[in-house]
């Protein structure tokens, strides 16, 4: 009887939670969902940031003109490699040669050897290697160590001019010897390691490739320890 008793008890007391508890959908509830994410919402924000960066670039570009027009070479070569390239505006072939130019022809050394390899290479700009070879060669006879360099590695190896390998590995000695163009010592290094190109010597090769590993050229550090391991191929 006391086992009856105790059961209708509990069975009242459910009943009595049960209308004191508040329904999941009650509209009264005080647990609030997590409203639903407007896919609407966040496009906008995407769209204001890449607004802003717009803008940003807009602005920085009216900058560089107004540099540029004043005869600042260095903005025109900004301009001329944002263009040329599409890193921070987009890609304008007329406008990057325009400013490319106008800068080489103000004596801007980084501008007149990036015209010349861009007109040998017909790299973005249409290919035009007796004109790009104009423009290199105006930068050798200023000594401008890169420009020594790749017209030596250029007549080396006939890269897109005509073969002479005596007169490449003059230029190139001259830009690892004269200049200390590291990139230059490691392609010499290298030729007379192997013998390409250039009359073999092991004992020359050796000195120019450790002397550009030695000074930090990473190319030469990776050619020169895969030569103390097993030769270069």
């Amino acid at each position: 009887m006391t086992g009856d008793k105790d059961k209708k008890k509990q069975s009242g007391l459910q009943k009595l939670f049960k209308s004191f508890a508040r329904p999941a959908n009650d509209k009264e509830s005080t647990e609030q969902e997590a409203p639903p994410k407007d896919e609407h919402e966040e496009a906008k924000v995407i769209d204001f940031a890449a607004e802003k960066e717009k803008n940003r670039s807009n602005e920085g570009e009216v900058w560089l003109r107004k540099a540029a027009e004043m005869g600042d070479t260095g903005s025109m070569n900004e301009l001329a490699y944002s263009y040329l390239t599409g890193n921070g505006l987009p890609i304008n072939k007329e406008e990057g040669e325009k400013w490319l130019r106008r800068s080489a022809e103000a004596n801007d050394l980084w501008a007149i050897v990036d015209l010349a390899v861009r007109l040998l290479d017909g790299e973005v700009l249409d290919k035009n290697p007796q004109e790009g070879l104009h423009w290199l060669e105006m930068a050798v006879q200023r000594n401008d160590a890169i420009a020594v360099r790749i017209l030596g590695y250029r007549l080396v190896t006939g890269m897109g001019m005509e073969q002479d390998a005596a007169e490449g590995e003059r230029f190139l000695r001259q830009a690892a010897e004269e200049l200390g163009e590291l990139v230059a010592m490691r392609c010499l290094g290298i030729f007379l390691i192997k013998g390409e190109y250039l009359e073999k010597n092991v004992e020359d090769g050796e000195y120019w490739l450790k002397k550009a590993a030695d000074a930090g050229e990473k190319v030469a550090m990776r050619e020169w320890g895969k030569y103390l391991v097993r030769g270069l191929n």
